[in-house]
C-alpha cells in the first residue's frame, strides 16, 4: 500500500511539471521571460525643440585671415634720377667743348665763329678774350681755367660718380678711403667756386664793355650745373645712396 501511494504522488508531480501553467501564455512561455523590442543599429537623434533651434545663431562662412603687412622701413633717400644725372652730363660735355674751343681761339688768335668784332660793339668775342681781364694775374688765360674745370666737371657730373659709393685707393703706400658724401661735397664745393668765378667775368665783361656770346654760354652753362647741384643736395642730402630708386 505504501509503494503504491507513492508511485501515485510522483505521477501527480510529474504531471503538474509538465503542464504548463494557467498563468503562462499560450506559446508556453514563462511569463517572467518578457520580449525585449529590437533596437535599430542606427542611432536616432533625439528630437531639438523649435525654442532651442532658434536660440542658435546662423552658421558663419570660414574667413581666411587677412595676413599682416609687413613693416617696411623707410628707403634710403637715392640720388638724383637717371635722367637728371644724364643732363648734367650732357651740360658739362657742352661746356667743356665751348671753353676747348675759346682757348683754342686765344692760343691762335682766330676769331671765333659767329662771332662779331668791331669797335664799339655790344658783341665782341676778341675783345673779350684779348683783353687784361682774359689773363689771371697777367700768366694765365681764363680760357684755360675754364678748360680745366670743366675737364674735371665732365668727371664728377657723370651717372658713375653721382652713383658712386665709396672706395679705397692706394697712395704712398697709404689707403685712403673715398665716401660718396666726399664726392658730393667736393661736386657742390666746386660749383660753389665756379659761380663765383663767374660773376667775376660777368663784372669784367661789363668793364671791358663788350659780351663774348661763347663766354655767356660757359657762364649759362655753369649756373645750370649749379642749381642742379644745389637742388640735388637738398633733395636727396650729401652722400646718400639707394641705387635700386635712383633709376626712376
Amino acid at each position: 500500500m505504501a509503494s503504491s501511494k507513492a508511485r501515485s504522488r510522483n505521477r501527480s508531480a510529474s504531471s503538474k511539471g509538465g503542464r504548463p501553467s494557467a498563468g503562462a501564455g499560450s506559446n508556453g512561455k514563462n511569463p517572467s521571460s518578457r520580449t525585449v523590442p529590437a533596437v535599430s543599429a542606427t542611432p536616432t537623434s533625439p528630437r531639438k525643440s523649435a525654442n532651442v533651434t532658434a536660440a542658435r545663431s546662423p552658421k558663419r562662412t570660414a574667413v581666411a585671415p587677412e595676413p599682416e603687412e609687413s613693416f617696411k622701413p623707410a628707403a634710403t633717400p637715392s640720388g638724383p634720377p637717371f635722367w637728371l644725372q644724364v643732363t648734367s652730363t650732357v651740360l658739362a660735355v657742352l661746356g667743356l667743348a665751348i671753353s676747348a674751343y675759346e682757348t683754342y681761339a686765344h692760343y691762335n688768335g682766330n676769331h671765333l665763329l659767329g662771332c662779331p668784332s668791331g669797335a664799339g660793339g655790344t658783341f665782341d668775342c676778341a675783345a673779350v678774350i684779348t683783353s687784361s681781364q682774359s689773363m689771371v694775374f697777367n700768366v694765365l688765360p681764363v680760357a684755360v681755367l675754364g678748360l680745366a674745370f670743366y675737364i674735371f666737371a665732365v668727371v664728377i657730373f657723370t651717372p658713375w660718380a653721382w652713383q658712386f659709393r665709396g672706395a679705397v685707393i692706394r697712395l704712398g703706400g697709404e689707403r685712403i678711403r673715398i665716401t660718396s658724401r666726399g664726392v658730393d661735397i667736393v661736386r657742390l664745393g666746386s660749383l660753389i667756386v665756379g659761380m663765383g668765378f663767374v660773376m667775376y667775368l660777368i663784372y669784367a665783361e661789363f668793364q671791358i664793355g663788350s659780351v663774348c656770346e661763347y663766354c655767356s654760354g660757359v657762364h649759362v652753362v655753369t649756373f645750370l650745373l649749379f642749381c642742379i647741384t644745389v637742388v640735388s643736395a637738398a633733395l636727396w642730402g650729401l652722400g646718400k645712396r639707394n641705387p635700386s630708386t635712383a633709376r626712376s
